[in-house]
């Protein structure tokens, strides 16, 4: 059985995903929502799905039987990990690094009303990963490390 790794947002999630067989990024937004998702559409408001959150939680457990590491960043994936008392990782940047980190989701096409909520909330979610006396490990990021830099055992695609 796999490890879900709660990756604060643009650690590189996806492209340890594309990279590796042994990873997969379980976007949320997919199953979420109705309309496709794009890093544009992130924090805008769009229709929910009617099977949310289940459908996602099924695809959690599929996907724990398939893959050495899930990584996710939603935190409805607290009640899947609580109701199934599964152990997870926290992997998230230094706190000092917001500004690289709003960089990078500039980079990657995230809109403005993002960047903004991303910024704001910076401290609240460091807090969060830093400090989850839960997780069985917990991994800072320093400047220009990606969550593949730390993720032990990875097999390329």
């Amino acid at each position: 059985m796999g490890i879900i790794v709660y990756a604060f947002t643009a650690t590189g999630k996806s492209v340890a995903s594309k990279k590796y067989s042994n990873v997969i990024d379980m976007e949320s937004t997919v199953y979420k929502y109705e309309e496709v998702p794009s890093e544009e559409s992130k924090g805008t408001k769009r229709t929910l799905r009617k099977d949310w959150p289940e459908n996602y939680f099924k695809a959690l457990r599929d996907a724990l039987e398939k893959y050495d590491y899930v990584l996710v960043a939603d935190t409805i994936c607290d009640e899947f990990i609580k109701k199934n008392n599964l152990e997870y990782w926290r992997v998230y940047p230094n706190w000092d690094l917001k500004d690289e980190y709003i960089e990078r989701c500039r980079a990657r096409g995230n809109n403005e009303t993002f960047i903004y909520y991303y910024g704001k909330y910076w401290n609240k979610w460091i807090r969060m990963y830093k400090y989850d006396l839960n997780a069985s490990k917990i991994i800072e990021l320093q400047s220009n490390q990606f969550i593949e830099d730390v993720l032990p055992n990875l097999k390329e695609k």
